[in-house]
């Protein structure tokens, strides 16, 4: 068997196998299978995905489509991974943008309205196979690597609020400030993009600039915590747009074409 040395992204991995070309051959179906079960769910919604309904629509055999996914439950938290996969990507991403640490938390924030708009049915599957109904019945290697995924992300963000705290653009308010932060930022943003998504049409949603709804909300959550520079005097408004311009400019057209 062949290895090679991993990259820098996961210094508790050591080596990592190269992919035989049948390998290779099986995760890429994988995603074909996944790519369907996605369009199934935005046309017939999330009780209208079927394992059965998913082998008719796709090339290949029952047989073939149950040795990738168990059921359908497993299927949802394979999607779920996917998902995440895409979100940690993007937020690598985001952490490079050239701006304050403010600036670097707003361009995380982008990327879960990024990823909502562009793939609203994978965006949704992160909550529902978070439901008893789904981890019941989905297979321990897809839990087991949805919660790999989902330590990454967090680790990000952890990292980040620790910086912040650290040149004292947040100041420390005790113990377990970090998770509290963590988890005020993420439920703001799933929240917040949840609705913009699925309630569009509600007297509270319609009625926003919904570019900027998503930005209103983590300003008003980061001035709460007193994270400098406060909005009042800096124009995260341009921060925001800078973000899509300089970092995620191609996905930013695919949504306006």
């Amino acid at each position: 068997m062949t290895f090679t040395l991993c990259n820098n992204e996961n210094p508790k991995c050591f080596i990592k196998k190269i992919l035989t070309k049948r390998e290779q051959n099986i995760v890429n179906r994988e995603q074909e299978l996944l790519t369907v079960a996605e369009a199934i769910m935005a046309h017939e919604g999330f009780s209208g995905l079927t394992m059965d309904k998913l082998v008719a629509a796709c090339d290949y055999s029952k047989g073939t489509v149950y040795n990738h996914f168990s059921n359908k439950e497993d299927l949802f938290c394979a999607l779920c991974i996917k998902s995440v996969k895409m979100i940690i990507s993007l937020t690598k991403r985001a952490l490079a943008f050239d701006g304050t640490l403010r600036e670097k938390c707003l361009a995380m924030c982008f990327v879960h309205r990024l990823h909502s708009q562009l793939h609203p049915t994978l965006f949704l599957c992160v909550l529902l196979a978070k439901t008893p109904a789904v981890r019941e019945r989905a297979s321990a290697g897809r839990l087991a690597m949805q919660g790999e995924l989902e330590q990454e992300i967090t680790q990000l963000v952890d990292e980040l609020f620790a910086k912040a705290l650290t040149n004292n653009d947040i100041k420390p308010n005790g113990e377990g400030q970090l998770e509290n932060l963590c988890f005020s930022l993420w439920s703001t943003c799933f929240g917040a993009n949840a609705l913009l998504i699925s309630a569009c049409e509600a007297e509270a949603v319609s009625r926003l600039d919904s570019d900027f709804a998503l930005l209103f909300n983590i300003n008003a959550l980061l001035d709460g915590v007193g994270w400098q520079p406060l909005s009042q005097s800096c124009d995260y408004q341009d921060s925001w747009q800078r973000i899509g311009n300089e970092v995620f400019a191609v996905e930013v057209a695919a949504l306006q074409t």
